[in-house]
């Protein structure tokens, strides 16, 4: 579809076409070629970051906030917008070798090989879960973290860490932030997250043992609530938002 990714200062810029947000096409007059840092992608996008709001803005283009753009854009170009952030944020922090430090160059679409001492380096994921954890037939856990930029409550959520299973994590991301035990750990499905390269793969639980006594340093509120008094939601597109709905669909 040859469209162009561009980012300025954490956000995308987009193009109105009838009313509806959209990626906008290298076509559309926007120069790319011979610019240094352009990243060319599959089915000739590109993506950059070297742009400047005034530049972007002389050719029709206005910058929108990333997440906010999951509920602006189809589905289909949010998801390639993830893959071409994640690959520019890649590219943009491996110019160098770690090993020896020379300049890299990519051998491959997602691979970089350093010339000098044969060092291979791939776009970094960094794996996150997140949890519905069920409480009775009409209860779930929801949580209200301190970094949450509006007043709603999502799910607990962690970053795994070495040497942990997928639901290990659950156990222990779960203790941290709440102090309760869970039973019957089963996979829900995931989505990409690209803040800067993450992936939130998301499950559900059934509520075992414990008081709720909140990680003060994470979070502002978790408590059960039932499903007639649910508090403000996360938007639609999330992971979050999916496994609470599907949770009030049963």
């Amino acid at each position: 579809m040859n469209r162009l990714f561009a980012f300025y200062e954490g956000r995308i810029a987009l193009r109105e076409e009838n009313g509806q947000l959209r990626v906008p096409q290298i076509f559309d007059g926007i120069p790319t070629e011979d610019i240094a840092g352009v990243i060319h992608l599959e089915d000739n996008n590109v993506a950059t970051s070297l742009y400047n709001e005034e530049q972007l803005a002389s050719h029709g283009l206005g910058l929108f906030d990333i997440r906010a753009s999951r509920l602006q854009i189809p589905e289909e170009e949010f998801n390639a917008l993830c893959r071409a952030k994640q690959i520019l944020f890649w590219h943009n922090n491996t110019l160098y070798c770690p090993t020896c430090g020379e300049a890299t160059h990519r051998s491959d679409f997602i691979e970089k090989k350093c010339p000098k001492c044969g060092h291979l380096s791939y776009p970094p994921l960094a794996p996150a879960i997140i949890v519905r954890v069920e409480k009775g037939e009409d209860e779930i856990l929801m949580v209200r973290t301190k970094n949450f930029r509006s007043d709603h409550y999502g799910l607990v959520a962690g970053f795994l860490e070495p040497g942990e299973s997928l639901e290990e994590c659950v156990e222990r991301e779960l203790m941290e932030e709440t102090s309760i035990r869970v039973k019957n750990i089963k996979y829900e499905g995931s989505q990409p997250w690209p803040f800067p390269c993450g992936v939130m793969i998301g499950f559900s639980a059934q509520y075992l043992s414990g008081e709720i006594h909140k990680q003060e340093s994470e979070l502002v509120d978790a408590q059960f609530f039932h499903r007639n008094a649910l508090p403000k939601l996360p938007d639609g597109m999330s992971i979050a938002r999916q496994l609470i709905d599907a949770w009030i669909k049963k």
